[in-house]
């Protein structure tokens, strides 16, 4: 197979790019800022979106071998859900909503109460959450009624990066879930007009892997690209990530941490309405949205935990698992909910704990119960998808943080409960973009994941290991019940 695909993701903490071909990876990013407020706000600026992209464009072409002019098509993919309404010019009309904003639980309560099952409704059973699509639109209609009378356009970042490239604000059924029907990729109209929306803001849907358009005269100019390039509609960048593990053609789980983790498992399903209703707390990706069904979910502060004991101990958060390195003996255990959580608990308002502190813990016992804390939220996760499904995970795709590090692998090994393959790339998502960018051209899934996808190490937990797992997940599950009730007692 021969060409250079390149994969764009425009991600929660910076916009990554990654030049892509048979036997080469060229990679380059540059980042922005989230706004945080102590009402739960976390918004970003559209316009450092596309000012990160053109930088990370030039310095992609500083490096030796990166030529654009070569660039066979382009791929996207990106953090989601996160809103940007842009008017009928394609200008955002306000500052984007985050997935890590929290002002619409009020709202998301309200939905609930209101909607009940949203299965009927969207086509999966999205969790009325602030995280999610509808909730926000209604805090929207409730407090910016002209940003309703100004939008065009309801976009996912990555939909912002596509239409600049090309002019067309094209989005696929996934990554605007809750605004249209995954399972036909209509327009959700009654929880649009519930929300106090037009069922016209909703962006005409396609396939991820399906052709928006061709780079214009003028984004090649801005962005540096060759005119006419075919960009693809794109994925959100959990499903890029899936796409580039392998996921799909090996059937196997996968743990993917960054900001936050994605965490689930391929799984087949024969009653659709039977296994939403078990698959409470989990994302179910029906076959319309994807090559197979999912089943996952996404956690809130995977990396995030680490930057925060990073602060605390006075360190960088690459520091964390050198210090950790030093932990004797037990540690405590640390349940990651600094901003709440999202699967499997979907609770804006329950807070993280550290279980268990004994006079002797210092910073090796504190780095390594919060190192272990964001891997056993992944196992949580993991151990819903086996309690839904009944199927345990057979083997475990990780990439991200923590792969090829070996206090991290080590703890992976103790805490996930499977076999694990370690994978080097650690922007993925960009990777997966750059694979569905060669399935837009007419090249089969298992031959572009096959060959552009990256290299990958296999690990067997210990027996040790395993019994050590079964001890580690049951404190944690019962440090997050402990989390629960802190939350209900004070609410």
């Amino acid at each position: 197979m021969t060409g250079r695909y390149l994969g764009v993701d425009v991600g929660t903490s910076a916009t990554k790019v990654s030049l892509v071909t048979e036997d080469t990876i060229l990679t380059a990013s540059a980042g922005y800022p989230t706004r945080h407020g102590s009402a739960g706000e976390a918004e970003q600026d559209p316009a450092a979106w596309s000012q990160a992209l053109a930088t990370a464009l030039a310095a992609l072409v500083a490096q030796r071998g990166a030529d654009l002019g070569s660039v066979t098509a382009i791929g996207l993919c990106g953090q989601t859900p996160t809103l940007v309404p842009v008017d009928a010019a394609g200008q955002p009309v306000r500052p984007a909503l985050t997935w890590q904003d929290t002002r619409a639980s009020t709202g998301a309560a309200e939905l609930a109460d209101r909607f009940g099952d949203p299965e009927p409704l969207i086509g999966t059973a999205l969790p009325w959450s602030a995280a999610n699509m509808p909730a926000k639109l209604l805090w929207l209609a409730r407090h910016e009624p002209s940003t309703v009378r100004r939008t065009r356009w309801l976009l996912q970042p990555k939909d912002l990066a596509g239409l600049e490239l090309t002019g067309s604000p094209a989005s696929d059924p996934w990554s605007t879930k809750g605004i249209c029907r995954v399972s036909d990729g209509a327009p959700a109209a009654d929880v649009l007009a519930g929300c106090g929306w037009p069922a016209q803001a909703c962006p005409p849907i396609a396939d991820a892997w399906a052709a928006r358009g061709t780079v214009s005269a003028a984004a090649a100019r801005r962005f540096g690209l060759p005119e006419d390039i075919p960009v693809c509609v794109g994925w959100s960048d959990a499903l890029a990530q899936v796409l580039a593990a392998g996921c799909f053609e090996r059937q196997s789980a996968f743990v993917f941490s960054g900001t936050s983790a994605i965490v689930g498992v391929p799984v087949p399903y024969e009653s659709r309405r039977a296994e939403s209703r078990r698959a409470a707390g989990l994302f179910r990706v029906p076959r319309s949205c994807a090559p197979s069904p999912l089943l996952y979910g996404p956690t809130s502060s995977s990396g995030a935990s680490v930057a925060w004991v990073a602060r605390l101990l006075g360190c960088q958060p690459a520091d964390v698992p050198i210090i950790a390195a030093g932990a004797g003996g037990a540690t405590p255990t640390f349940v990651p909910y600094l901003a709440g959580e999202r699967a499997p608990l979907w609770n804006t308002e329950v807070r993280g704990l550290l279980l268990g502190l004994a006079a002797e813990h210092g910073p090796p016992e504190i780095a390594r119960a919060v190192m272990a804390g964001t891997l056993l939220s992944a196992r949580h996760v993991l151990d819903t998808v086996a309690e839904t499904t009944g199927r345990q995970a057979g083997e475990i795709e990780y990439a991200g943080r923590g792969a090829g590090d070996p206090t991290w692998e080590a703890l992976a090994m103790q805490t996930l409960g499977a076999p694990v393959r370690f994978h080097s790339d650690p922007d993925m998502s960009a990777r997966g973009a750059a694979i569905l960018a060669a399935i837009m051209t007419g090249i089969s899934l298992p031959e572009a994941t096959a060959t552009l996808g990256d290299r990958a190490r296999s690990a067997e937990p210990s027996p040790a290991d395993l019994t050590l797992g079964r001890t580690l997940i049951a404190r944690y599950r019962q440090a997050s019940d402990a989390a629960l009730g802190w939350w209900r007692d004070t609410a």
